[in-house]
């Protein structure tokens, strides 16, 4: 066929046959798919496929037949994503990706069979493999102690926590903050090694003070220093400690005391706080001060003040 320009009488007759553009991940709209030919300056429409979005928003989703083809279309999709999967419990997702038409299957916590431990042995015979939560539990060997957790549980992550005990012919150092050893030896401790201690200055001894390392570990468990506040007093700020606390000389870490003003005195300021709360083993600011009362109030008709001394007051009267 020879080549020659369209006239206006090929235009006539020209048509375009039904468009496709699947490598852009478009399909023609629904009005048109019936239509296998359009007359030339017919204009289509394209949308993205089910699961697809627009790489650009506002590209053109239309083409026109011009003579027997069609202009180009400018819509362009790309596969949506699903985003993340939510978080279930007990398990995880094995997954090929997080775009439309990708899978994610959830796969149940398993954990395999517990680690084993020198001089001691599970409690139960292991199992090849154990459900979330699922536990083991680990004893010693006879004379030995069992150091750390003796219960293990599968955890979210497939294993076993907290780590595997271990087994010893002692007991562990005691960690106990702010105590002192004041009988026994120093570590390593074998059994019946003993320990005594007491508190530092500030904490008081909550507990026994006196432990022995037996086949099980400390007995009894070992003891705690709890932070205490001596009597707290503001004497400076003419305040006394309100009568229901004058009898406890420490106060437990928390504890909270209330003042007063002390006799013949009144707050400087009515809204200050009349409370301090003891916090670690030192109380807090008082925001309550006192002051003397005025002598001006106690004045009398016909009366003239002759002596003062301390809050007593004498009056000689007159006519």
């Amino acid at each position: 066929m020879e080549n020659r320009n369209l006239t206006d009488k090929d235009y006539l007759y020209s048509e375009c046959t039904q468009p496709s553009f699947a490598s852009r991940n478009v399909v023609l709209s629904g009005n048109h798919l019936s239509t296998q030919n359009f007359s030339d300056g017919s204009t289509v429409t394209f949308e993205c496929v089910i699961g697809h979005k627009p790489v650009n928003s506002k590209a053109s989703r239309s083409v026109t037949c011009e003579g027997n083809q069609w202009t180009s279309l400018e819509l362009s999709c790309t596969r949506k994503s699903c985003g993340s999967l939510a978080d279930f419990s007990h398990g995880r997702y094995d997954m090929t990706g997080n775009l439309f038409g990708d899978t994610a299957k959830p796969v149940s916590v398993k954990c395999s069979a517990p680690p084993a431990i020198e001089n001691g042995q599970l409690v139960d015979e292991p199992l090849e493999s154990y459900s979330y939560l699922e536990a083991v539990s680990y004893r010693c060997n006879k004379g030995l102690n069992l150091i750390g957790a003796s219960t293990l549980h599968c955890s979210e992550d497939g294993t076993f926590k907290p780590d595997p005990p271990k087994c010893s012919d002692g007991c562990p150092p005691p960690e106990i903050p702010n105590a002192k050893r004041i009988g026994g030896k120093s570590p390593p401790y074998k059994l019946n090694n003993f320990i005594e201690y007491t508190c530092k200055d500030g904490y008081i001894l909550q507990g026994d003070a006196y432990i022995v390392c037996k086949e099980n570990g400390w007995s009894p468990e070992p003891p705690q220093c709890i932070a205490e506040c001596r009597q707290p007093s503001f004497a400076s700020r003419n305040v006394v400690l309100s009568a229901n606390h004058l009898s406890t000389q420490n106060f437990p870490n928390g504890s909270t005391v209330t003042f007063e003003c002390v006799i013949g005195h009144k707050p400087v300021d009515r809204k200050a706080s009349r409370s301090v709360t003891c916090e670690g083993n030192q109380w807090t600011s008082l925001e309550l001060s006192c002051t003397k009362k005025m002598d001006g109030a106690l004045n009398h008709h016909n009366a003239l003040i002759r002596l003062k001394l301390f809050l007593l007051l004498m009056y000689d009267c007159f006519l």
